[in-house]
């Protein structure tokens, strides 16, 4: 099918535009935002998904404030309209290429109202491309890249308003199958000169599959980020972590000693929509259910305090800290 930016000269195969290098139903064209203050108050992420393969655009809201939780899915059909970055009461348009872009966020039966625009703070950072199969069926096989910046306007939610917020966004597209995915901890931090984004894909077993990143200064200066080692300390009973400390293994060969203390979390559960954590039942129902968390945190560096989200993907579990798996594949 032709599509309107087939006009221009960005082809890359023999192909139209709409036709995707994979046939893989995974294949997605994405974005995330985290977005959150550094009182430690408000902690949100969300974003956009494309699947050219399945003709469907996914936009979602997953927030929490003040142990008030907030989740929203929303999907349309998409026939060839990938520049079109809206779902349901969620847009987002790129205002300047790889500098600033507009997001417009709502839930009415929420009560959720946002308009920001996020401005680079720092260059954003290259991912090396990243790729694993398990039992012969592709998990991974992407590019993806991210960028830290501050938000100007205002977000209300849990009947605040908030301004003032920071945050990361990322950029992908390629084949991740989100049900098969082993084990991550992405860790998007911000301090006052520089920002910290590295990503680190493992085994249940802890064998190493991907480990990148970098801390990047407002400057400009890059320092690349080669390994990462890690200890968690678990919420007993859970597979929610409390607190992580990280070992950055740099491509100078030092190492910089990062800690992250948990604020709040956003829980990655399905069937849960607005719940808080005074509710011990589904609290324990969450801490279950879920596949992964977003980490509000307060970090440690060097001296240096910053703020930020560490998401821990466990769908697939952890054997050394005993995570079960959050389901079995065939």
């Amino acid at each position: 099918m032709v599509s309107r930016f087939d006009e221009y000269l960005v082809h890359q195969t023999e192909q139209t535009l709409a036709r995707v290098a994979s046939d893989h139903p995974e294949w997605q064209d994405r974005f995330y935002f985290n977005i959150h203050d550094s009182d430690g108050e408000l902690a949100m992420i969300t974003g956009l998904g494309a699947f050219p393969n399945r003709s469907m655009i996914q936009g979602y809201i997953f927030a929490v404030q003040g142990g008030e939780h907030y989740a929203s899915i929303q999907v349309r059909a998409s026939d060839n309209d990938r520049e079109v970055m809206t779902a349901g009461s969620l847009s987002f348009s790129v205002v300047e290429p790889l500098k600033a872009w507009r997001l417009e966020i709502a839930d009415e039966a929420q009560a959720i109202h946002g308009s920001l625009e996020f401005r680079a703070r720092c260059p954003l950072y290259q991912f090396s491309p990243i790729e694993w199969e398990d039992r012969d069926r592709v998990v991974v096989k992407q590019m993806h890249y991210t960028q830290a910046g501050t938000y100007e306007g205002s977000l209300s939610i849990g009947g605040r308003t908030f301004t003032d917020l920071v945050g990361m966004r990322d950029r992908s597209w390629g084949v991740r199958d989100m049900m098969r995915v082993p084990f991550w901890i992405w860790i998007s931090a911000q301090f006052k000169e520089f920002c910290i984004s590295a990503w680190l894909w493992e085994t249940p077993d802890g064998d190493v599959i991907h480990a990148d990143g970098a801390i990047i200064h407002e400057s400009g200066e890059v320092m690349t980020v080669t390994g990462i080692e890690h200890e968690l300390e678990l919420w007993p009973g859970t597979k929610r972590p409390k607190s992580g400390r990280f070992q950055l293994r740099m491509a100078d060969g030092k190492t910089e000693s990062l800690s992250a203390s948990e604020i709040e979390t956003i829980f990655l559960a399905p069937g849960l929509v607005r719940w808080a954590d005074s509710d011990a039942e589904l609290l324990k129902r969450a801490d279950a259910s879920a596949f992964g968390f977003d980490q509000h945190c307060r970090f440690e560096l060097a001296g240096e305090s910053g703020t930020g989200i560490v998401e821990y993907m466990v769908t697939g579990g952890h054997r050394r800290y005993g995570i079960p798996p959050v389901r079995t594949t065939p």
